[in-house]
């Protein structure tokens, strides 16, 4: 099935928000470790408010010092130039991701952050977007640097590709779910159109 569009995930993948998650724990009285998004969704009332106030303080940080990682300009040229569409999907909320997109050199459509539908690793946002564009899943690329990415992916019936961003492959029970890696090695735009070699019709 030839490749027809990326799905990125954007922080952590596209741009560096420098969101510190360790800290976030701290300021939202979560246990080390723990799903911040997935244990606020637990939560009700009062406390699930206050929550969503302190994570939505750090996400304006977040856009403040955003930043793009480097090889990401050119390699989401080189996609726009190979006439892929490229849509993303966050679990960001939707306006400060719009906000940090400006900061390439392409448009993504649709953006869909969190508050819009269930968030990854369900596959619901990834199924929409292929809906949306009239493809197979099949002919999309789920792009990330997290598990729930890569998770979304395969549950998606996605092939999957991991911008490792430092980390070490083989070190967790999920980087086997990655289909392709972009690596500090590597070159994107290589790695793409190896994807596409490998997917043509």
């Amino acid at each position: 099935m030839a490749i027809k569009g990326i799905i990125f995930d954007m922080d952590g993948t596209l741009i560096d928000s420098r969101l510190d998650f360790d800290q976030m724990r701290v300021d939202l009285g979560l246990p080390v470790e723990a799903p911040i998004l997935e244990t606020i969704e637990s939560y009700t009332g009062d406390r699930r408010l206050e929550c969503e106030r302190i994570l939505r303080r750090h996400e304006q940080r977040g856009v403040q010092l955003a930043t793009v990682f480097p090889g990401i300009p050119e390699l989401v040229r080189h996609a726009d130039a190979l006439g892929l569409k490229m849509a993303i999907v966050t679990r960001n909320l939707h306006e400060f991701a719009v906000e940090m997109l400006k900061l390439l050199p392409v448009n993504f459509s649709p953006v869909i952050g969190r508050e819009q539908g269930p968030i990854k690793p369900d596959p619901w946002a990834l199924l929409h977007i292929c809906q949306q564009w009239g493809i197979q899943p099949g002919e999309a690329i789920m792009a990330g640097d997290y598990r729930f990415d890569l998770e979304a992916g395969k549950n998606a019936g996605c092939p999957t590709l991991w911008f490792s961003q430092q980390r070490t492959p083989g070190k967790s029970d999920w980087h086997q779910l990655a289909d392709y890696t972009i690596s500090e090695n590597s070159v994107g735009t290589d790695v793409l159109d190896q994807i596409l070699r490998d997917h043509v019709n």
